[in-house]
């Protein structure tokens, strides 16, 4: 390396912290207007980007450190989407969902590819990624969405979070085909390592089988050895009582599946996919979804403005009306095709126009998937930016119409599906069969945990127990007791216990700092439930119950009370009372 080279690295270096401050800066001013406005945050992330990029003031440029940093925070963003993909979450109505999911996407798919494939001057291969790409919706934007409206337990809800955990699975098949694509479309094959390319006579589709099958082979032999070792592995970490030695080993887990991946011949991207997935079907999930939110709300800013950095105004204003019907079509078509094939699976009317509506947007695997095209050369830089455009237009205008959907949705109540199947609506509110609802959550399973849960048991009513100890968690479950691995403050821990339908939550943890911040996260989500907090000293007691405890247990007090009847009962069985012999004074030394 010359000097020169050296200097040149060193200011780029330098100037990494000014971009990534303007980055963020923008992203959270703008972000602001959307909020204000009402509006999803990660069309606002894209269009910051779009604002300070090359492309347009120029603020910040197209360097090589801000692609390493958007790089690193697609593959964690993938590894935390990931995490969300457990296909228990399908339990109730498991075919019919994977039914719809396949069925829709394999449609909009071959619409869109074929829709495309007409249009002038755009070759086939270009046109499926394209098809690729407009078929996945926003996991993020949905799962947001949900989430603000309580609608996760309702038919739709279940229906639109089952189709896209299909959608994200075949993501995953989407990048792992993207290399023979690439052949396809003219580019140098690129198939795994060590693998003899088939001869130069074979015609494109049978290289693009073979590659494909392949990376299919190698996906399945990863899934299978991660379900056999990541649950161990975890476990062992778990029972160190650290739960940041947990996220650190996850974390190792998803950049090493990510570099595994990418030595293969496949994309990073899919890899960190991968390794949430294995790791969203082990029981400390929820736990790592929770201590891993904060980090993937900050990704995810970093990732979609720096993708927002590729729109070009020049490209818009020259291609808007590709652009524009290109968003319309997605959002139109997927709306449709979504709905109909959860008309057709049993749902009803009503509940099949708000999956579709939901669904009918692209999303950020459709950026992943542009993103690593065009790394492969199958899209131009021209059709790239108009196509992250086409998704940021579809982004912006989904959320708009869930409201007039829903009030559409409305006036469809009482009528009746061409099929009466699992999937119909059935009230919809409450928990699905097999769920708890107006149940105690007991946060803690040591002494007093087991105390309530014995006698909570002995009167016939329902619990769950959230609890860090891994052992305590495996004999619980093997006892048929729902058990939560995780920590009571964590959001995503409290939300798989059921804290949404629970009546009560106990707070038997002996740490009060957590307890206490676990009353405030607690009443936030819930503020009708009951709480009940153990503090140790009578302080914590009034700071309790401003935090919105109903009832609070102070241990010093109830030492006292305690040490007050077991003291005076065993006392007066050996002091004599006033007016007896003195002789009786005499007494063996109490066993206390």
């Amino acid at each position: 390396m010359t000097l020169a080279q050296d200097a040149a690295g060193h200011a780029a270096q330098d100037m990494l912290p000014v971009q990534l401050l303007v980055l963020l800066t923008t992203a959270a001013i703008v972000a602001l207007v959307f909020r204000r406005l009402k509006l999803e945050l990660i069309p606002g992330y894209l269009i910051a980007g779009a604002i300070v990029g090359p492309h347009a003031l120029g603020f910040v440029g197209d360097g090589d450190a801000v692609e390493e940093i958007s790089h690193l925070a697609v593959i964690l963003l993938m590894f935390g989407i990931g995490l969300h993909l457990d296909l228990r979450a399908l339990r109730r109505g498991l075919v019919h969902i994977l039914a719809v999911g396949i069925a829709s996407t394999a449609i909009v798919v071959f619409v869109l590819w074929g829709a495309m494939a007409i249009l002038p001057d755009l070759p086939a291969p270009v046109a499926l990624v394209l098809a690729l790409a407009g078929a996945m919706s926003s996991t993020a934007v949905l799962v947001r969405v949900v989430a603000a409206r309580r609608e996760g337990r309702t038919t739709h809800g279940r229906v639109t979070i089952g189709v896209a955990i299909v959608q994200d699975l075949a993501a995953v098949v989407f990048m792992a085909v993207l290399p023979p694509i690439a052949g396809w479309a003219g580019n140098q094959f690129t198939g795994l390592p060590g693998e003899a390319a088939p001869p130069p006579g074979a015609p494109a589709w049978v290289q693009f089988v073979t590659a494909a099958g392949i990376g299919l082979g190698g996906i399945t032999v990863m899934v299978l050895a991660g379900r056999v070792v990541l649950p161990r592995v975890l476990d062992l970490a778990a029972r160190t009582g650290s739960t940041e030695l947990v996220l650190v080993v996850s974390a190792a887990v998803a950049l090493g599946t990510a570099v595994g991946t990418s030595a293969l011949g496949f994309s990073p991207e899919m890899g960190a996919l991968l390794a949430g997935f294995l790791l969203a079907g082990t029981p400390f999930r929820y736990q790592l979804s929770g201590q891993f939110a904060p980090m993937r709300d900050l990704l995810m800013a970093v990732f979609f403005t720096a993708v927002g950095m590729n729109v070009s105004p020049a490209i818009i204003g020259q291609y808007w009306h590709f652009i524009l019907g290109g968003a319309a079509a997605v959002i139109v078509l997927k709306t449709a095709v979504i709905a109909g094939c959860g008309w057709i699976g049993g749902m009803t009317p009503r509940s099949a126009l708000l999956t579709g509506v939901y669904l009918g947007n692209a999303g950020e695997f459709s950026i992943v998937v542009l993103a690593s095209a065009a790394l492969q050369g199958v899209l131009a830089p021209q059709v790239q930016a108009a196509a992250i455009a086409s998704v940021i237009i579809s982004l912006v205008i989904s959320p708009l119409l869930i409201e007039p959907a829903n009030r559409l949705a409305d006036r469809l109540t009482g009528k009746h599906a061409l099929f009466r199947t699992p999937l119909r609506d059935a009230a919809g509110k409450g928990a699905p069969a097999g769920e708890l609802s107006g149940h105690i959550i007991l946060a803690g399973f040591g002494v007093v945990g087991r105390a309530l849960a014995d006698r909570f048991a002995v009167l016939g009513l329902e619990f769950a127990v959230i609890e860090l100890n891994p052992s305590t968690v495996h004999k619980q479950t093997v006892l048929g007791r729902k058990v939560v691995y995780g920590d009571v403050t964590n959001p995503d821990v409290l939300e798989e216990a059921g804290v949404g339908r629970a009546a009560a939550v106990i707070l038997t943890i002996p740490d009060e700092a957590a307890a206490l911040k676990a009353c405030r996260e607690i009443r936030d989500h819930s503020p009708d439930i009951f709480i009940a907090v153990r503090t140790s000293y009578l302080s914590g007691k009034f700071l309790a119950h401003q935090l919105g405890a109903d009832v609070v247990t102070v241990e010093e007090v109830a030492t006292a009370q305690a040490m007050e009847r077991e003291v005076l009962a065993k006392l007066t069985k050996m002091m004599p009372t006033p007016g007896s012999h003195p002789s009786a004074r005499v007494s063996p030394a109490p066993t206390l």
